[in-house]
């Protein structure tokens, strides 16, 4: 028995070999749907951004919110990049954002402190007649 040597076949070797395979392609794919996810994640955020500086700031142009937005949001992982685009009807604010395979929409209307501040008064007034 001294000076035999042991051997592992060879069946087994290739078995590891298929199952470490099919282990790095199943975490290669997990990590490129986290990428997609958080490049889905980010488009949505900045569309919302550029939505909400469109609705609140007076007079500013919704090409250069867009732009601005849109350089601040950082490259992409997966989709090839991002494009918003900001559009004004009447007292409504529409905004879209896209990317390889991706779009998102959201409209809102123009912010109206003056009405904000009406209904604010209207429920004081109404906590005064009930007496709370």
């Amino acid at each position: 028995m001294k000076g035999e040597k042991w051997y592992v076949k060879g069946s087994f070797t290739v078995e590891a070999a298929c199952i470490m395979a099919a282990v790095l392609l199943s975490i290669s794919m997990m990590i490129h749907q986290a990428a997609r996810i958080r490049d889905e994640t980010v488009g949505a955020m900045g569309l919302h951004e550029a939505v909400e500086k469109g609705r609140h700031e007076k007079g500013a142009e919704l090409h250069v919110v867009a732009s601005m937005v849109q350089d601040n949001m950082g490259r992409p992982m997966t989709l090839s990049g991002y494009q918003i685009q900001l559009k004004s009807r009447w007292n409504r604010i529409s905004g879209k954002a896209q990317g390889t395979g991706w779009s998102h929409e959201i409209e809102g209307k123009r912010f109206r402190p003056e009405a904000f501040l009406r209904k604010i008064t209207l429920i004081e007034g109404l906590g005064e007649e009930d007496g709370d």
